[in-house]
């Protein structure tokens, strides 16, 4: 394989990568001066952490995620947002926000709301739950109005959004030695669950891509397809990943830790192995 061709190769397969860190919908947002170059996450203490995604070395990634827990009501902001020469390949920025109630870990989604843009395509998406259920899927598609609100039967019962999931499944993490739990999502059109697995612990170093050092769960991370996944879904996005990865016994894979003794748990890192190369996501700061 030329070095053009692989180099093309890692980019797209970074780009289908990015699609599970926002929930399988790529969208458009115009960001803040301050996470114009990184992805920020707003922590239950308040904290900020922001995190640059390299691909082969090469800076490819910033986002933004907002977490806001109130004591009985939580709402989750998502940017994200190609850089460099895979931002001129595979253009798309992202904005998802969803909004809940919470007590303790049991989270209740109520909304789900994304804009995107792909290529010059745009398509919002605005999910409604009712006592935590998928009710409807509002969809705009260049002009194009679509609701679905006849699921089939089994499909939306007891499932969170993509990144209610996810959130929930760090809540539970302690973030020592165990991050193991698995969660049921419903996108609107498929069903799966969203397993996280111990890989043991290791230490992460202080160095010019990131400022955490210290100890750190391994959490491998697996989307176990259920209800609605056509052939084509299998071949693509984050499952063309996970199985490439699978081949390769190297999982995509999180790094959980707390930042402070009495701190949330969150990532420090995270890792994707191919053979195009690597796609790491280094906690670059915190405020």
């Amino acid at each position: 394989m030329s070095r053009s061709c692989a180099i093309t190769r890692l980019f797209a397969f970074l780009a289908v990568t990015t699609l599970f860190l926002h929930g399988s919908f790529p969208a458009y947002a115009k960001q803040s001066e301050e996470t114009q170059h990184s992805v920020a996450a707003t922590a239950e203490n308040g904290m900020t952490l922001s995190y640059n995604v390299y691909a082969g070395g090469m800076r490819a990634l910033q986002a933004s995620l907002d977490l806001d827990m109130a004591q009985n009501d939580y709402r989750i902001g998502l940017d994200a947002k190609t850089q460099g020469l895979i931002g001129r390949l595979f253009p798309w920025e992202g904005r998802f926000t969803t909004r809940g109630s919470k007590n303790n870990m049991n989270m209740v989604p109520d909304e789900y709301y994304a804009v995107s843009v792909w290529k010059r395509e745009e398509r919002q998406t605005r999910m409604e739950f009712e006592n935590g259920m998928m009710t409807a899927r509002h969809r705009i598609d260049n002009g194009q109005k679509v609701t679905d609100d006849d699921f089939e039967e089994g499909m939306a019962k007891d499932a969170l959004d993509m990144l209610t999931a996810t959130v929930k499944l760090l809540q539970e993490s302690d973030g020592n030695e165990n991050c193991a739990g698995s969660v049921p999502v419903f996108d609107g059109r498929r069903r799966f669950n969203l397993h996280f697995r111990d890989a043991g612990t290791g230490i992460i170093h202080k160095n010019r891509y990131s400022i955490f050092h210290g100890a750190a769960v391994k959490c491998i991370i697996e989307v176990e397809p259920v209800m609605g996944f056509r052939d084509r879904d299998k071949r693509r996005g984050w499952m063309a990943v996970q199985n490439h990865t699978k081949e390769r016994k190297k999982m995509p894979t999180f790094w959980l830790s707390r930042l402070t003794e009495d701190g949330p748990v969150v990532p420090v890192r995270m890792e994707i192995s191919s053979e195009y190369g690597a796609v790491i996501a280094h906690l670059a700061a915190v405020q």
